[in-house]
């Protein structure tokens, strides 16, 4: 039987339209067609990296079978899930169904690319309530994990003790970011440019809240943390934006600065020398971290468990 990688690499690459069994749990297989989506966004990325063919081959051997064993879990979870009569909302699979079809740009194009699968609207529907109950199902078992173990003080002060690399930081400096994106060719690069220099106005001169605008008008990723970055170290930003931070004391706003893809402002919140965190602000990051890792490992044996169950035949 062909890899299944071979598959979606035909199906993507060429546009042949072909698909085959890939697994099969107790008496319901499992198609290339049926992981296609989880696969899908790594095929884009690798049409602009120029790869060879036997990179892009195991590169999408690899991603298949990570997409075959996430999409096993799955419909053991939903299985399990409906036989313990486990349901969603239908206003919520409506909300999920909606906000997957916003990322096509337009009804027209999601109708397309669904059409182009071979999937029917009420397939796809179900399909996403499948998932939305495999989903909820899952993290009822974590909070279900997570009830039985209590991290004790001994427990977070031996991690502390045994993990100090873990804790010690380099010189760091805590910033703030303002971002209006421009690409140098942009034919908004010279408005966007106008109105960076008016929010630094509004900043200094008119005494406007740093965080407030950074909610509201920043359209980097940290916009929604009041524009925190947060804890910077040497070479952890581009050379235009170090120098800055390298040489401005606590609370100073910088000027707009240029680059490439935009413009920015930064504020300087804090500077720490090199060092080590205290235990007692350390033990509120293991604690979480201790009950994360038991619950990983108890929510992992638990699946391992509902595979053994299973009759699983994978045909890769």
């Amino acid at each position: 039987m062909l890899k299944a990688g071979f598959l979606i690499l035909l199906l993507t690459f060429s546009g042949v339209r072909i698909d085959g069994i890939v697994a099969t749990v107790d008496d319901e297989v499992i198609l290339i067609s049926d992981i296609r989506e989880e696969v899908a966004p790594l095929l884009a990325d690798l049409r602009s990296k120029g790869l060879s063919q036997e990179e892009i081959q195991s590169e999408i051997d690899n991603a298949t079978k990570k997409a075959l064993d996430r999409y096993i879990e799955r419909l053991l979870l939903y299985r399990k899930a409906i036989n313990l009569g486990l349901q969603v909302d239908e206003k919520e699979i409506d909300d999920k169904v909606e906000r997957i079809k916003r990322k096509y740009g337009s009804p027209e194009e999601f109708e397309r690319l669904l059409k182009e699968s071979g999937e029917t609207f009420s397939e796809f529907r179900e399909r996403v309530k499948q998932q939305l109950i495999a989903l909820s199902f899952a993290n009822q078992k974590r909070r279900d994990f997570e009830k039985e173990i209590t991290i004790s003080e001994p427990d977070i002060l031996k991690y502390y003790n045994e993990h100090t690399e873990e804790f010690s930081h380099p010189q760091r400096v805590l910033v703030r970011r303002i971002f209006l994106s421009a690409p140098k060719n942009s034919p908004e690069r010279e408005s966007v440019r106008k109105r960076i220099y008016e929010i630094y106005e509004q900043i200094q001169k008119e005494g406007a809240d740093f965080k407030e605008l950074a909610s509201s008008v920043s359209e980097g990723p940290e916009a929604d943390q009041k524009g925190l970055i947060g804890w910077i170290s040497k070479g952890d930003l581009i050379p235009e934006l170090e120098e800055f931070v390298n040489k401005a004391s606590v609370g100073e706003v910088s000027k707009p600065i240029e680059t490439e893809w935009g413009f920015h402002i930064l504020k300087v919140e804090e500077r720490q020398e090199a060092g080590v965190i205290p235990y007692e602000q350390a033990r509120l990051l293991i604690e979480p971290k201790l009950k994360e890792n038991y619950v990983n490992e108890r929510y992992q044996k638990w699946i391992d468990e509902l595979k053994k169950e299973a009759r699983i035949r994978i045909f890769l």
